[in-house]
């Protein structure tokens, strides 16, 4: 594999293939004759080939993988002058427009084997180069938080990551860690199904379970909902038109994809005006590509008006400056504490996987596709006087645990209870 070893024994060449067909049938509905940009981290380009070359059997057009170098980006951000951390290229713009033009089909895989790299690297350089890539390119993102296009975020398993799983220091043996590496491809697999016969099968019926739990909770006609648990007591005001959505999401020819895998949760838009209260996050968060550990923040009219952190709380601080709507949430999402991310009992420190293991809200951008009215709003005035907020940023926090209550609130204060102690009671 080059030198670059991501897959051992344990993901044969058949699970391997498996996987590769699940991200394209179930996480995109990929199309003879469509195009597809991969985009990946240095220690994962072998499996974004894998998913190529299977796109290329299903009658693929064009596959272009994307290399995304956190070690070039520290370099970057350590030498390059402030004027220049700006510079977006042309050409990423206007093959942005190309691709919503041909209606390209995207995948990104988490640089799970990239985690530490840009820690300690200088905040404001990575701010800076943060907010001029997301403000270029929000003309792309917009239309995928619309779900006009497919899109499709997952991971891979890797020696790297498996030894921060784990616990390995520097001084870890070879043995240890491949022995590491060999249990965290084990939980993959089974978190991702991908020891059932027919994976592609059982994720379509996880996607139909899923949608049916958003169905119940629309049927409520929640107000808010109120999480309470040990130092949190956090009540989050939905949107008017707000929709609880999870599974797959459907786009304007009917098709539907699945835009994360692994995925257990439902989900919807806040009102991002009226969020109260404070909220502890139970697990690490990458933010900015470095972790953030033992965040809190507290939320006075939306916004957080205060905050902290174990670690990394400077870079915490560079996020929610970043632009107006960094301060405000942008999504609420529900999931039972009998995931098998959550059982598992691995903290993966990649947001992909530890926000289906925990309810989590997110800082930043909502989802116009979580609101009734959506295709009637089409400015940023028009989603902000609905209670969507809106953002160049959107990061998730995870907020619940086993001891975590959920409870609904309609406008007239009838409660009903959605979670008790971290699972569903609907």
């Amino acid at each position: 594999m080059g030198g670059i070893r991501v897959f051992s024994v344990v993901m044969n060449t058949e699970t391997l293939q498996k996987y590769a067909e699940l991200a394209l049938k179930v996480g995109l509905d990929f199309q003879k004759d469509q195009c597809l940009q991969i985009g990946t981290g240095v220690g994962t380009y072998e499996y974004a080939r894998a998913i190529g070359k299977t796109a290329y059997e299903m009658g693929a057009k064009y596959v272009r993988i994307v290399v995304s170098d956190n070690e070039l980006t520290k370099s970057r951000a350590e030498n390059t002058s402030k004027e220049n951390l700006s510079y977006i290229p042309r050409d990423l713009i206007e093959g942005g427009k190309m691709q919503l033009d041909e209606s390209w089909a995207r995948i990104r895989i988490d640089s799970t084997e990239e985690l530490d790299v840009l820690k300690g690297v200088d905040s404001d350089a990575l701010s800076e180069m943060t907010r001029s890539s997301r403000t270029a390119m929000k003309f792309l993102s917009e239309q995928l938080m619309r779900h006009k296009h497919p899109w499709l975020v997952l991971a891979a398993p890797g020696p790297k990551w498996a030894k921060r799983i784990y616990g390995l220091g520097d001084d870890a043996s070879q043995k240890e860690i491949d022995e590491a590496y060999r249990k965290l491809e084990e939980v993959f697999i089974s978190i991702l199904r991908l020891d059932k016969e027919d994976p592609v099968a059982t994720w379509k019926d996880l996607g139909r379970t899923l949608r049916e739990r958003g169905l119940k909770l629309n049927g409520m006609k929640l107000d808010r909902v109120r999480f309470t648990s040990g130092k949190t007591d956090l009540t989050v005001a939905l949107a008017p038109t707000h929709t609880w959505l999870g599974g797959p999401s459907q786009l304007p020819d009917g098709r539907w994809y699945e835009p994360n895998l692994p995925t257990e949760e439902v989900f919807t838009t806040p009102d991002y005006r009226r969020t109260e209260g404070v909220v502890h996050v139970v697990k690490p968060v990458k933010v900015m590509e470095n972790l953030v550990e033992g965040a809190w923040f507290k939320f006075e009219k939306g916004k957080v008006v205060d905050f902290g952190a174990d670690s990394g709380k400077d870079i915490l601080g560079k996020f929610l400056s970043m632009d107006e709507g960094a301060s405000y949430l942008g999504e609420v999402a529900l999931v039972d504490v009998d995931s098998p991310i959550n059982r598992s009992g691995i903290i993966f420190g990649s947001i992909l996987f530890d926000e289906n293991a925990s309810c989590h809200i997110a800082l930043g951008a909502g989802y116009p596709s979580c609101l009734a009215n959506a295709d009637d709003l089409q400015s940023n005035e028009e989603l902000k006087d609905a209670g969507c907020n809106v953002s160049v940023l959107h990061t998730d926090f995870m907020i619940s645990d086993d001891e975590t209550d959920v409870t609904g609130y309609t406008a007239d204060g009838t409660e009903m209870p959605i979670i008790r102690k971290g699972k569903f009671v609907l």
